[in-house]
């Protein structure tokens, strides 16, 4: 069986649509773990920072607020600096999930893209071998 140029074309395209698809699903499914369980997924320094009061203290001690020269801000201590962090961790939390969710429609649409540029071709292929046949 001969192929043809225009055949062996949709083809090579649909081949490299099957790679593309398989890496973007692989990205997909990390955002899905990332959306459906953010505190496994945020960085260490971040999680490292958020899991005590003293922790949260040393990470953010030397942020520009608290150590400007002019009438610097002074640390939460007590209650307050774990409501600071808690309600700091929240917010962690919240962007992981948005950041995963982002992701995901993005790969989504990129996987539209991808089955829509595969079936083109795929059927282009088809069309091709049929005529020559």
């Amino acid at each position: 069986m001969k192929k043809t140029i225009l055949e062996i074309y949709a083809l090579a395209v649909c081949f490299f649509a099957v790679a593309c698809f398989v890496i973007t699903l692989g990205l997909a499914m990390w955002d899905i773990v990332e959306l459906s369980a953010p505190e496994f997924t945020v960085s260490n320094h971040n999680f490292e920072c958020y899991q005590s009061d003293e922790a949260y203290r040393d990470c953010n001690a030397s942020k520009h607020k608290y150590t400007r020269e002019e009438s610097p801000e002074i640390f939460p201590a007590g209650k307050e600096l774990t409501n600071s962090r808690v309600k700091s961790y929240e917010k962690i939390i919240k962007s992981e999930r948005r950041q995963a969710l982002q992701g995901l429609v993005q790969k989504l649409i990129i996987l539209l893209i991808n089955a829509l540029v595969f079936f083109g071709h795929w059927r282009l292929a088809k069309s091709s071998r049929e005529s020559h046949s």
